[in-house]
């Protein structure tokens, strides 16, 4: 968790150019595909282009990824090899010819590919997220959502997520390093002295979130969010039609892929 940030960061890319509705639109479509998709093929080709997007349309560095990836991908590792050994004839584009022989059974093509599946729609899902977030103002999503009448009190739910999780984070980081600095569990096991440091850590992120939903709550009472169709702004939101116009049809896209996989003909299991 060292040097991990998941906030907002200020650049000047296309990305960062965006509508945080358009961003919605295409989030939506690649999380879609995403989660439905049994093919490996187009789970490869979505995830080459979430990640060539989030290094090349966001001109945040690699090393800013990197600093969730190290978190994320022991899980997909761990994902990748164990759900083989569970499959039993789900989505997979391989064949049944055995490929890897183990103790404990028999891994074909198709289950190996299952478990890479799997893997390859956990990394897009989270570099999706990254690039939402890294590339979205949490002003700018209030503002325009609200200027397209979503009721605020849905339009604030993720803006806390974006607000609040960087701070939750910071301070894990806090807790973590004033029980090290203390000796905190000094002579303990090491499962113990873990399950201990949870504990603290567990009640410190309870007590913050209760206070900074308290606060938010009150500072949108007061600023008389929903009193009043028409608000003015201080910052000008981003976005442009044409971009707008994009994720539409890239909405259109996953929407006709989607319709076309679940055609009982072609697709390969049933859910």
């Amino acid at each position: 968790m060292d040097n991990f940030q998941l906030s907002y960061q200020q650049r000047d890319s296309f990305m960062h150019q965006m509508s945080p509705y358009t961003k919605l639109l295409i989030i939506l479509s690649i999380s879609c595909v995403a989660i439905f998709n049994t093919s490996i093929y187009v789970a490869s080709s979505l995830f080459l282009i979430t990640l060539l997007s989030a290094l090349f349309l966001t001109k945040i560095s690699f090393r800013v990824y990197w600093g969730f990836g190290k978190i994320v991908l022991p899980f997909v590792i761990i994902i990748s090899t164990v759900f083989p050994f569970f499959y039993g004839g789900q989505a997979s584009m391989g064949s049944e010819e055995i490929a890897i022989s183990t103790p404990i059974k028999d891994l074909s093509w198709a289950a190996i590919t299952f478990g890479a599946l799997l893997g390859l729609r956990f990394l897009t899902l989270c570099l999706a997220g990254l690039t939402f977030a890294f590339t979205t103002h949490p002003s700018d999503l209030v503002q325009n959502l609200s200027e397209r009448g979503w009721d605020y009190r849905y339009v604030h739910a993720p803006v806390l997520g974006l607000i609040l999780f960087p701070r939750f984070i910071k301070l894990a980081l806090d807790i973590l390093l004033s029980q090290k600095v203390r000796n905190l569990g000094y002579g303990m096991t090491s499962i113990r002295l873990k399950l201990l440091r949870f504990r603290h850590l567990v009640f410190a992120m309870l007590v913050l979130g209760l206070r900074n939903g308290q606060v938010q709550a009150m500072a949108l009472d007061v600023r008389g969010y929903a009193a009043k169709k028409d608000r003015t702004y201080i910052r000008k939101s981003p976005g442009n039609a044409f971009t707008e116009r994009l994720a539409k049809f890239i909405l259109l896209l996953s929407i006709v892929y989607l319709i076309y996989h679940f055609n009982p003909e072609f697709m390969q299991w049933n859910i």
